[in-house]
């Protein structure tokens, strides 16, 4: 299964609704499963800033196809050290799987929460 653009909407929207239920301004972003962005979305009020470490996060989690909070700590090792240099990934909490079974179909990150666990729980509140 591809990652449609309804499905996409949808994330985006789960994660804005639990963003704004914590009173954060966030930015999501949403990649399908080769790290392209799908969509987009900076709150009103959200940094700039929060744009590239979003995607960063979203790319860094298809790239592996797990939870940044399981490749955080390794985030210093030369493979993820290279794949952030050159594939733009960035191995910090807020970066989500989206799954369809078994199969990686993209990825969502969060950048803008108050920490990296505020980040994560967003993400994973947007693919319940």
């Amino acid at each position: 299964m591809l990652l449609t653009a309804e499905t996409t909407k949808r994330i985006l929207n789960a994660a804005e609704a639990k963003a704004t239920a914590l009173g954060l301004k966030v930015t999501i972003c949403v990649v399908d499963e080769n790290g392209l962005t799908k969509g987009l979305l900076r709150m009103d009020g959200a940094r700039f800033t929060t744009i590239d470490i979003a995607v960063g996060k979203a790319r860094a989690c298809a790239g592996t196809g797990r939870s940044n909070g399981e490749t955080a700590e390794r985030a210093g090792r030369p493979v993820f050290q290279f794949q952030a240099m050159h594939n733009g990934f960035l191995f910090a909490q807020g970066g989500e799987p989206i799954m369809d079974r078994e199969v990686v179909v993209g990825a969502v990150g969060i950048s803008g929460g108050t920490n990296g666990q505020v980040d994560e729980d967003i993400a994973k509140a947007a693919l319940i």
